[in-house]
């Protein structure tokens, strides 16, 4: 199996990619019969849809990082060193098997080698510890040759930082980033599943049917939907790039190719290139023209990726035969309709595919709607001896129009120079209160900020070292260290070290943030509302999460919410007074902005104190202490049960209906004292309606069903002369 040389060379312009290689030493004997297969299909267009199956993970930096379930190849050019990767695949690995990124990530195996980076598949310690099922994730590493390239480290970090802004369930997650001894990575998410594109060739030769295919439009559309909305373009989305997991969950990949921002320097600050469009990459043959002529992304280039991807799912063919959009322009290549696309579903695809050098003004939500119709050392010196010979030149001429002699110049001079030599001899300790004087001219003060940077930059690290080592609390202060960060930054406001430093702390932020959240999911899924003994509680850990950070908008799991849901429903249906007073505060905690359990909840605090109460008397006589049954409580409680008996009896037409009442009147009273007064008085109704009936049927000379109905009433009015005993 190979791929199409036009779209390898077009690719391989346009960016690194990674592959990753999912090893199998079963797939050589399918990847020959499945070429053989290939070979003897004479129709162009699926000799050039031969790709390797491959999934594009993510890369701003141009390192496209591509899974793939086989061992393929890629170009003749390639054949050799891939050959050599596949036969020991950790020969060219930066880290061996064992070794533990950031005292977290255990590497076990490299998945992808390529030109700037590796990925391997590693097991997250906290996410094991924590009992989760699934603790691997993927890590992506910048190779040792890169990694005193500071552009290159930067654009790998932005990579991550940009797909985590991203926070979709169609959209890869981004879990940590940053930087360990050197070691520049990415933690992603480990997929499991097939891409787009193994789902096309599987589905040929007819492609696969329309209602299937909606299930994966509605979803990558629905990640178009959100990313457009935050500003951000893919513009490089293709089968290749989507990835259908085993749970039918679409994930979109490569989410890093973007326009980057140029920060900010100073004579100061390390120079660094503007990389505006150098780095985005794209793969033609699902490129606009727009994208084709080098011209910023647009939302409307992924909608036109988007339809390609379409059609090609319910035809298995690509609307131009693989040919790009610029050449098919200029071919007057038309379009067909697929067969299975009805034509309210072709419409709008026709016209995102329709070749014009005007776009589209169709947004994502558009199309969905319509498919679903139906400075250094010496340039500080440098500095100091121009603002010496400025002051110079400066004093000599106010001298000489003073009349002043030369030697009273020199002895001024001398002056000055030496008043300069004291600055730079300043204690450490004394040079922040003399830079925040606000007496040093600037350029003085930004060659003092330059000659004691090392010093200066190496005090805030001791800082923050002492805060996150800080052994009097369970998680670092995280507020402090952003504060000597923040206080860091005004001297050094574009500090590559600063920077870096600034993202770990971020990404080790994040990465404590969302390990907690892992748990409390993991605890309401399993309806752990009672911690365990040496666990903490659900309300616990939810009160980390805010003391870490005030206001971290914490959503369960649509699992958790399910769970939730049924136990209140059984609690409220069985009056678990215990496990209520529980549900109430849990509820109250994580669900409280759910409408589905609003009415529940509602009705569960109404009955708070009741709760409360009834809860105490329970725990008090499981300990064998005496306690006086709390009558008030129990009718808050039982008040639905009792409204519905005696709405019941008003209803009651006949002696069967009372009979049937009575037989839930005694269930109800099996669940509350003997001498429970509503009780009695409910009986003492019924009774009462029995004794009605009885006088009717004897005027209707039904003597034998009146004395029935009589001994019915004699025999619950007994049953309250007892309780009243009982009390």
């Amino acid at each position: 199996m190979s791929v199409d040389k036009n779209e390898d060379k077009g690719q391989q312009a346009n960016g690194d990619k990674t592959q990753l290689i999912k090893r199998s030493n079963s797939n050589d004997d399918a990847i020959n019969e499945n070429s053989e297969k290939k070979q003897s299909v004479k129709s162009k267009e699926n000799v050039e849809s031969q790709k390797s199956d491959k999934v594009i993970i993510s890369d701003t930096v141009s390192d496209k990082t591509e899974i793939k379930n086989i061992s393929v190849n890629i170009s003749k050019d390639n054949t050799e060193s891939r050959s050599h990767s596949q036969n020991n695949p950790m020969t060219n690995s930066t880290l061996p098997a064992g070794h533990v990124v950031k005292s977290r990530y255990v590497i076990e195996a490299l998945i992808g080698h390529g030109g700037l980076c590796d990925v391997y598949r590693a097991k997250d310690k906290v996410l094991e510890s924590s009992g989760a099922s699934n603790p691997y994730v993927a890590l992506k590493v910048l190779q040792n040759e890169y990694v005193d390239q500071p552009e290159t480290a930067r654009m790998l970090i932005r990579e991550a930082q940009h797909t985590q802004t991203l926070s979709h369930p169609n959209i890869i997650r981004v879990f940590d980033f940053g930087v360990d001894n050197r070691t520049y990575f990415i933690v992603m998410e480990y997929l499991d599943g097939e891409t787009v594109e193994q789902l096309i060739q599987r589905s040929r030769p007819s492609g696969l049917p329309l209602q299937k295919a909606k299930v994966i439009f509605n979803q990558i559309l629905d990640a178009l939907i959100y990313a457009h909305s935050v500003d951000i373009v893919h513009a490089d989305l293709k089968p290749a790039n989507i990835m259908i997991e085993s749970t039918g969950r679409v994930k979109i990949l490569d989410f890093g190719v973007s326009k980057t921002e140029r920060i900010k320097q100073d004579q100061y600050s390390a120079k660094r290139k503007t990389d505006d469009h150098a780095v985005v990459g794209y793969t033609p043959n699902y490129a606009s023209i727009n994208i084709l002529a080098g011209n910023k992304p647009k939302r409307e280039d992924d909608l036109f990726a988007f339809a390609c991807i379409a059609y090609e799912l319910v035809s298995c063919k690509h609307p131009y035969n693989r040919t790009t959009a610029d050449l098919a322009l200029k071919q007057a290549l038309s379009l067909t309709k697929p067969a299975p696309l009805p034509w309210y579903a072709w419409r709008p695809l026709k016209e995102i595919l329709s070749l014009s050098t005007r776009q589209s003004s169709m947004s994502a939500s558009d199309l969905k709607r319509r498919l679903n119709q139906t400075l250094t050392p010496k340039l500080t010196v440098a500095a100091l001896i121009l603002l010496t010979f400025s002051i110079t030149v400066s004093m000599f001429r106010h001298y000489e129009n003073q009349h002043a002699t030369l030697e009273s110049v020199a002895a001024e001079q001398a002056k000055e120079m030496s008043h300069l030599r004291d600055l730079l001899d300043t204690p450490f300790d004394q040079v922040l209160p003399l830079l925040n004087s606000g007496e040093l001219p600037p350029v003085v003060r930004a060659g003092l900020l330059r000659y004691h940077q090392n010093a200066l930059l190496g005090d805030f690290e001791r800082q923050i070292d002492e805060i996150l080592n800080a052994s009097n609390s369970e998680y670092p202060d995280y507020d402090k260290v952003e504060s000597v960060l923040k206080n860091a930054a005004i001297y050094y406001p574009d500090s590559h070290r600063l920077e870096l430093l600034n993202l770990d702390i971020k990404s080790s932020k994040r990465s404590t943030l969302l390990s907690i959240e892992r748990q409390i999911n993991s605890g309401l899924e399993r309806a752990q509302y009672v911690a365990e003994d040496g666990e903490k509680s659900l309300i616990n850990l939810y009160d980390d999460l805010n003391s870490i950070h005030t206001g971290y908008p914490f959503v369960p799991s649509s699992l958790a919410s399910e769970v939730f849901g049924d136990h209140l429903k059984r609690a409220l249906n069985q009056r678990d007074a215990i496990a209520l007073q529980t549900l109430i505060t849990i509820g109250n905690t994580f669900f409280a902005s759910f409408e589905e359990h609003k009415q529940r909840l509602a009705a569960s605090n109404s009955m708070k104190d009741a709760i409360e109460q009834m809860s105490a008397y329970l725990v008090a006589r499981e300990n064998g202490e005496e306690l006086d049954y709390p009558q008030d409580a129990a009718r808050v409680l039982y008040k639905n049960d009792f409204d519905g008996l005696y709405l019941r009896l008003e209803k009651a037409s006949t002696i069967n209906n009372l009979d049937r009442l009575v037989v839930e009147i005694d269930k109800l009273a099996s669940e509350l004292p003997a001498n429970f007064n509503d009780i009695a008085e409910l009986r003492f109704q019924t009774a009462n309606k029995y004794l009605q009936f009885s006088d009717i049927l004897l005027k209707k000379r039904q003597a034998n069903n009146a004395r029935s109905a009589m001994k019915k009433a004699n025999e619950l009015l007994q049953q309250i002369d007892r309780g009243n005993l009982k009390s």
